[in-house]
């Protein structure tokens, strides 16, 4: 039986492995909790109705504890909002994008 390392060091080769294989190209993507962009979108067109990610509910829970916990002042004014309800047309990349086009920033500001 071969040997199988554990730990970081198995989960680096496994992911160099599916690079090689393409995963984590632009035609195979990673899928996180199995998630396939096509399949979901045909779920929610054919239902009517908007997906709503359950990894990262449009909860307060979802941005953070301590000083972005649900009893900060500094959350206490928040509003979820999809981006039709921000702009007439909405686009999330345009003109391509690179690593340094968004800082995170604190909670209220958008670094750009």
């Amino acid at each position: 039986m071969p040997y199988t390392p554990s730990g970081f060091f198995c989960d680096r080769l496994i992911r160099e492995r599916e690079r090689r294989d393409g995963e984590g190209s632009l035609n195979k993507p990673i899928r996180f909790n199995g998630q396939d962009y096509n399949t979901l979108k045909q779920e929610y067109l054919q239902s009517k109705t908007l997906f709503e990610d359950e990894a990262f509910p449009a909860t307060v829970e979802s941005l953070g504890f301590k000083e972005l916990g649900h009893k900060s002042n500094k959350v206490k004014n928040i509003v979820w909002k999809r981006p039709k309800e921000i702009c007439e047309n909405p686009q999330f990349i345009v003109g391509g994008a690179s690593r340094t086009d968004i800082c995170q920033g604190d909670l209220g500001k958008l670094s750009l």
